[in-house]
């Protein structure tokens, strides 16, 4: 029993081995309860996982009408740019993928996923679980299986074996790092004769139990071999011969862990890095998106303000010239060029009003808010300080940390592991396989170890009674070891997995170099328009200041004797004022928007807007304490710099009142077609040509003092209508109104 103490002892050694560390490694699906909050905080219900209905019936939303240039009398919602950032965060899109045409919402609808930052949060999660998948392959391993079956065939002969049959069958079994495979397998067999069609002198136990414990062990030493190539490759090493270890019990094809996607520990581990750089992708472009959002509002209410003082300013000129025109004092069409001019500006209005509103609804999808009844006013002022970058270190950061770089490199990477995997198919697979086990025979698995019995000679036969006595005794074992050899003539498919591995390397090196230097050429545009919308905000605001003095000289002109060049000249002011202002306001927008667009070229976006990715669900309780945070912060800024009757934003008119609203346009004549538009075209007075003449050389017609001249004005160049002029009466109703 000494022999057997110690081989007892080595095989619970052996099963302690087996199951490895004392403590789980692992993450199991209670621990990952987080996630159903997540789900909690999308609204969606608790069943979702295992209701149809749930995802069948559409959504409940309450929207308000849209805004329009006609009815924009909402709640004023001040809104902060790091207000902005921390909504987009919580429930934003990522917009425009394109440095060339950013701050714009990405409003196709795609087959079954979304752009909402929320939806790609969760795709490292998803490549990190796949690490876990791939680890399982080391895991142990505990297989049972547990048959009965039945014989009753028709005798022939006295040799057929009718009967009852069991078998029982349970064992560990862990692959190893290096490609092998070990397992210890235990089983017990029972079988019962049926002597009425057995013979009974070929049978020397009526009723037999056969336990049996086995232990086997297989490794690869050419192909397969290895610790590095192991965590490399899709499938383990030692799945190929792990028949071996108990091909009778049904267990081989249970060994190996299964599951979808099932990919090299390493490779799980740089699709997990990949999946992290994508996340930071589309954050970078929400972040670039929502700063070109946010500035492109403040351009839009910049115009508008620029707009309301345009028509306010012509709508003063075009009231005085009025006057001056009933007067005496001024020329009819003098009146209908001022009015012309300012029905533009009021139209120019409403496209700025209508751009207000379709910028708010861009910067609403990139933030996820949906309509709640308010009108968005951003806070913010834009930075007017002169910024200059360092180039180099630009370069170095893009080519550091554009996440896109990043993913070039890992993917070159794993065409680099696949190069690996891939000479290990050259090599001829040889391996060694072992198995020991001991077994035992009995008619019952208890009571006394032996009985003794009389033969037909009427001599006593000692014969084993206890199975399991039988089997400790280690009296019968069986021992097995060999090598196993193939090899492919040729290696042809290893040959042309290894060229395509490396055509496929060669590719990935290349689209890396290409791809850095598109980075440096978006890091060159981005350095460029800075400088230029910089430049150009500063001569905005100095056209605009010559302007606005030229209008003041010529309004406070106390000699009118020279009138219509003098009112062409304010005319053309105003525009010049008007174009300057809003333009002014765009190139503000665009130099804060660029400042934005240079840190998303360097892949520091993030480090601008202080944004921190961290592995792990974010606590909702976090969350709502960070916008709440950014809110009340939104609205000190409101309390402190703005004054309390004030309705809109700093400089900005209240845009739901038209500031000549009391100013109806002129009736408009019923629409044309297009014959009835080509029917009222003049035709040229041109001479017919003969048949027979050259086009080249038709007769001119020759100029005369009368000819090709426009008819002269029923008036003179002195200011005055004459007597018996025409009277010219404005058609629809005009409300001056007092300004």
């Amino acid at each position: 029993m000494k022999r057997w103490t110690q081989r007892l002892l080595a095989m619970i050694l052996a099963v302690s081995g087996l199951i490895g560390c004392k403590q789980r490694l692992f993450i199991t699906e209670p621990d990952l309860e987080h996630y159903k909050m997540m789900g909690a905080g999308l609204s969606a219900p608790q069943n979702l996982d295992t209701s149809i209905a749930a995802t069948a019936q559409p959504g409940t939303w309450n929207w308000p009408p849209p805004l329009t240039v006609d009815n924009t009398n909402r709640q004023i919602r001040y809104l902060s740019l790091p207000e902005a950032i921390s909504i987009a965060l919580e429930s934003g899109t990522t917009g425009s993928q394109s440095l060339q045409f950013p701050g714009v919402v990405n409003e196709n609808l795609p087959n079954a996923t979304s752009d909402a930052i929320r939806v790609f949060a969760l795709d490292p999660a998803v490549a990190g679980s796949q690490i876990e998948a791939a680890l399982a392959r080391f895991d142990v391993l505990w297989a049972s299986s547990v048959s009965w079956s039945k014989q009753d065939e028709a005798t022939v002969n006295t040799f057929a074996t009718n009967g009852d049959n069991a078998s029982f069958n349970t064992g560990l079994y862990k692959a190893l790092p290096a490609g092998g495979v070990i397992g210890i397998t235990f089983s017990t067999d029972y079988q019962k004769f049926d002597l009425n069609t057995t013979n009974a002198n070929f049978i020397r136990f009526n009723t037999s139990y056969k336990p049996r414990l086995k232990l086997s062990f297989e490794q690869p030493l050419l192909q397969g071999y290895g610790v590095e190539l192991n965590q490399l490759s899709s499938v383990h090493s030692g799945s190929a011969g792990i028949v071996s270890i108990n091909q009778a019990s049904g267990l081989a094809n249970r060994v190996q862990p299964s599951g979808e996607g099932r990919q090299g520990i390493l490779v799980a581990r740089v699709r997990y890095d990949q999946s992290k750089a994508e996340f930071e992708r589309n954050l970078n472009f929400m972040l670039l998106n929502v700063e070109y959002a946010y500035w492109n509002l403040y351009a839009a209410y910049g115009s508008l303000f620029a707009r309301d003082k345009a028509v306010v300013e012509a709508y003063d000129l075009w009231k005085t010239i009025e006057n001056r025109t009933k007067a005496g004092l001024a020329l009819p069409p003098d009146q209908w060029r001022v009015r012309a001019q300012f029905e533009a500006f009021r139209a120019q209005r409403y496209q700025s009003l209508g751009d207000v509103l379709e910028k708010e609804r861009q910067l609403r999808g990139l933030l996820g808010i949906p309509d709640d009844a308010t009108r968005l006013v951003p806070i913010d002022k834009p930075s007017r300080a002169p910024y200059q970058p360092n180039w180099q270190e630009g370069i170095a950061d893009a080519l550091t940390n554009r996440p896109e770089l990043v993913l070039s490199r890992q993917d070159l990477k794993l065409r680099q592991f696949d190069i690996l995997v891939n000479k290990n198919l050259l090599k001829p697979d040889l391996r060694l396989f072992a198995n020991y086990d001991v077994n035992g025979i009995g008619e019952r698995l208890d009571g006394s170890e032996t009985f003794t019995t009389v033969d037909q000679f009427g001599q006593p036969v000692t014969n084993p009674h206890n199975a399991l006595a039988s089997f400790t005794n280690n009296k019968f074992n069986n021992w097995q070891f060999g090598l196993r050899f193939d090899v492919p003539l040729g290696f042809r498919d290893a040959h042309a997995a290894m060229r395509i591995s490396r055509l496929n390397l060669l590719r990935s090196y290349a689209s890396l170099q290409k791809n850095e230097l598109k980075v440096i050429s978006q890091l060159q545009n981005q350095y460029s328009r800075m400088v230029e919308h910089y430049r150009t905000m500063n001569a905005q605001y100095a056209q605009f200041e010559a302007a606005r003095e030229q209008y003041k000289i010529l309004k406070n002109r106390q000699d009118l004797q020279d009138l219509p060049s003098t009112l062409e000249a304010m005319l053309t002011a105003q525009r010049t004022m008007a174009d300057a202002k809003s333009s002014e306001y765009k190139a503000e927008a665009d130099y804060n928007s660029t400042l934005a667009g240079w840190q998303a070229a360097k892949g520091t976006i993030m480090q601008y807007d202080s944004v921190n990715v961290a592995n792990g669900a974010l606590p909702e309780c976090a969350q709502i304490r960070a916008t709440d945070h950014f809110r009340e912060r939104t609205k000190a800024l409101v309390l402190r710099e703005r004054a309390e009757n004030e309705t809109g934003a700093a400089g900005i008119l209240a845009i739901e009142q038209d500031p000549l609203s009391e100013v109806l346009p002129l009736p408009r004549e019923s629409p044309k077609s297009v014959p009835e538009m080509m029917r009222g075209v003049p035709r040229p007075n041109v001479p017919a040509v003969p048949q027979n003449l050259d086009p080249r050389f038709a007769p001119q017609p020759q100029d005369s003092s009368a000819a090709g001249r426009l008819p002269q004005p029923p008036w003179t160049g002195n200011g005055v209508v004459p007597a018996g002029g025409p009277v010219y009466t404005p058609s629809g109703a005009l409300y001056p109104g007092n300004r």
